[in-house]
């Protein structure tokens, strides 16, 4: 055997050495996002909902926090059902409690961003419009509150949780 082709065989079996020490079980090092999911969901209903009816002007309170409610149970189940359906080829079956417990995923990414601003933005405003003063205050503040809430959400998720495979 020549140089070259030791050297090429060394190059495959170092490729093969870190193929066999792959571990393919996800776990949680630190703290599952599901576990901080209560606090998320709260703190992102207040700040979304006080942001919303103050600046554009609505003075029924309760209203918003429905609306603000509604909207954000859609936009977070969105992507999980998105995910249940990816399940299909693999598994044969929409799986929703896969979607849930299967990792690694992290619930707040940049997709999810965008998938909040498509399905909460139309939502809010359709029902809040006829409340609010300014409706251009309202778009604006539907936006910068579920943009501020993303990020907030997602930036203590990165510090909080932590996993490996």
């Amino acid at each position: 055997m020549n140089d070259r082709a030791v050297e090429g065989t060394r190059g495959f079996m170092f490729f093969l050495y870190y193929i066999t020490l792959a571990n393919s079980s996800w776990h949680w090092v630190t703290v599952s996002p599901m576990k901080i999911l209560p606090v998320a969901i709260i703190s992102t209903l207040i700040i979304e909902s006080l942001s919303i009816g103050k600046s554009s002007g609505i003075s029924n309170n309760k209203k918003t926090f429905m609306v603000v409610s509604l909207a954000n149970l859609f936009s977070f189940l969105a992507p999980y059902l998105f995910r249940a359906y990816s399940f299909i080829p693999t598994s044969g079956r929409f799986s929703l409690s896969a979607a849930f417990n299967k990792g690694p995923f992290y619930i707040v990414l940049t997709g999810y961003l965008v998938l909040t601003l498509v399905v909460e933005l139309p939502i809010v405003y359709i029902l809040l419009k006829k409340e609010a003063r300014n409706k251009l205050k309202l778009f604006v503040s539907i936006l910068a509150s579920n943009i501020i809430t993303t990020l907030l959400v997602a930036f203590f998720e990165r510090l909080i949780c932590k996993g490996l495979w």
